[in-house]
């Protein structure tokens, strides 16, 4: 029989419900934060005059339509974006702030565009990824800990955070990063897939990516943090597994980029020959579909990086 008690149904830690929305902080972050997405929807805007392609575009409005997981992260990795006061711009499972929007678009829209952008240079390498991986790993830390300090919002559990620094929990490196990451991969290794009829589903990919990784390298610590009287042991080491499984997946998605850009580079020798192999008209249309968009080639596109 099912139970009627729906408070026994799911294990919920109680969120500081008396926490107060910090106006202030909130400025701020909403300032710095539009700041680096407006740059980048200019930067998407120039590349769309230049090439015609959308995808710079679509791929920002991806990273928005992304925060509608959220909520679902919130719930699942105990964070609370206080309630009372709150600016709020999206309320679906739960209510979410401004400043939230354009960091998303940032990181699961901007990331992935800017790391697919320099994949096209077809000169992937493991160092080079895992430097870049690094530099994601910074860009997550200089936005959640100042944000964290000011109490925009806060990670928390029954009885301490496992991993923290600074009150960041680090197994959200790993939870935050490898949806980004796995959005570029996905573009860079299946190109011809979003083209006509098709093209307008990459709006879907960030979003896609970005639950998909999160839920698969979450859900260790997810479990112990919600486990009913779980120690701080069993919430340690949900979180360590979920940094392996992180890495695992980091490492996985690595050869896949290894792999694909060395048949690009065959397919380009053997279409056009050593002298000519390193011209982008000389590399195959699956690498220069996303760049070039549906516009026919010109020497100044066909240039375009």
């Amino acid at each position: 029989m099912l139970s009627t008690d729906k408070a026994s149904d799911f294990n919920f830690p109680v969120g500081p419900l008396h926490m107060l929305f910090p106006h202030a902080a909130h400025l701020w972050a909403n300032g710095v934060i539009w700041a680096v997405a407006g740059a980048l929807v200019l930067l998407a805007l120039n590349d769309f005059r230049r090439t015609r392609s959308l995808l710079g575009i679509m791929l920002l409005a991806g990273g928005a339509l992304a925060y509608f997981n959220e909520p679902v992260d919130d719930i699942l990795g105990l964070v609370w974006h206080p309630r009372i006061h709150q600016d709020t711009v999206l309320n679906t499972i739960g209510p979410l702030p401004m400043w939230g929007l354009p960091t998303y678009i940032v990181f699961f829209g901007g990331i992935p565009w800017l790391l697919l952008r320099e994949l096209r240079h077809v000169r992937f390498t493991i160092k080079a990824f895992w430097i870049g991986v690094l530099l994601t790993f910074a860009a997550d830390l200089l936005i959640e800990i100042p944000l964290l300090q000011t109490h925009l919002y806060v990670y928390y559990a029954n009885g301490t955070v496992p991993m923290s620094i600074a009150r960041f929990p680090l197994y959200w490196l790993l939870i935050n990063t490898t949806g980004p990451i796995l959005c570029a991969a996905i573009l860079f290794a299946v190109p011809d897939y979003f083209t006509g009829w098709r093209k307008p589903l990459l709006i879907l990919v960030p979003a896609a990516a970005d639950a998909g990784c999160s839920i698969v390298v979450g859900l260790p610590v997810y479990s112990a943090l919600h486990a009913p009287g779980a120690t701080d042991l069993a919430r340690w080491a949900g979180a360590l597994i979920s940094v392996v499984v992180g890495l695992v997946i980091l490492d996985a998605e690595s050869k896949w980029l290894l792999a694909r850009t060395a048949a690009l580079r065959r397919t380009a020798t053997k279409t056009a020959g050593p002298k000519t192999g390193s011209h982008p008209r000389s590399r195959p249309r699956s690498w220069r579909v996303l760049a070039e968009g549906d516009a026919p080639s010109s020497p100044s596109a066909a240039s375009h990086p």
